[in-house]
C-alpha cells in the first residue's frame, strides 16, 4: 500500500478515480504541516481554528475538482497551489461577510479568483445533477453537504441536523463527501458533466 505520493502521483490518482483517488485525497488530508499553515493563515485573518480546518477541507475539495477538470496546469508545487486555493476561499468568505477591508494586493488576488473559470459557480445542468446526486445520499448527508456548500459553519450545521457539536458535523461532512465521491466514481458519465 502506497503511503506517500509525489505531486505527479497525486494528479494521476485523482484523475484515475476510485480507490486511488480516495487514497490520494486522504494523503493530502493527513498533511499536518500544510493544514497548520492554512489554519495559521485563517487565524491571522479574523478566523479561528475551526474556520481554518473548514477552509482546509473546502480547499481540498476545490483542488480535487480542479485537477479532474484539467484546470491545474502543473505550474509550481501542488502544496503551493492548494495553499493559494485555501487563501482565496478564506478571503472571499471574509469579503462576503464584510469582515475585512482589502489591501490592494488582496483586491487583485480576489479579482483573479473571480476571473478564473475554476471559481465560477456550477452551470444549471451541473446544479441539477448535483441535486440528484445528493438525493442518492441519506437525508442527513444530503442536508449536511447542502448546508456546507451554502457556507454554514460546522456549529450551525450541527444544530440544523441535530448533531452534538461542530467537530461531529465536520467528521460527518467528510464521510458524506466520501460517499458522494463513491457515487460519482461508479458513474463515469457523471464525471464529465461535473467537470
Amino acid at each position: 500500500m502506497i503511503t506517500t505520493f509525489s505531486d505527479k502521483a497525486i494528479i494521476e490518482a485523482i484523475g484515475a478515480g476510485g480507490q486511488e483517488r480516495q487514497k490520494a485525497i486522504a494523503f493530502i488530508y493527513r498533511d499536518k504541516a500544510l493544514k497548520n499553515q492554512i489554519v495559521a493563515f485563517v487565524k491571522n485573518h479574523n478566523g479561528n481554528h475551526e474556520d481554518g480546518v473548514d477552509v482546509f477541507h473546502e480547499g481540498i475539495i476545490a483542488f480535487d475538482k480542479n485537477i479532474r477538470r484539467g484546470s491545474y496546469k502543473g505550474e509550481g508545487k501542488l502544496k503551493g497551489y492548494l495553499y493559494s486555493t485555501c487563501r482565496f476561499i478564506w478571503l472571499n468568505k471574509l469579503k462576503r461577510n464584510k469582515k475585512i477591508v482589502y489591501t490592494e494586493e488582496e483586491a487583485q488576488l480576489d479579482q483573479v479568483l473571480h476571473e478564473n473559470p475554476e471559481s465560477l459557480s456550477l452551470a444549471e445542468e451541473q446544479k441539477d445533477l448535483l441535486r440528484k446526486l445528493l438525493g442518492q445520499l441519506d437525508t442527513k448527508c444530503g442536508k449536511i453537504l447542502e448546508l456546507w456548500k451554502l457556507s454554514y459553519s460546522m456549529d450551525e450545521i450541527a444544530q440544523q441536523v441535530g448533531l452534538k457539536d461542530g467537530s461531529i458535523a465536520r467528521r460527518q461532512k467528510y464521510n458524506c463527501y466520501q460517499k458522494l465521491l463513491q457515487i460519482v466514481d461508479k458513474a463515469p458519465n457523471l464525471k464529465n458533466i461535473l467537470k
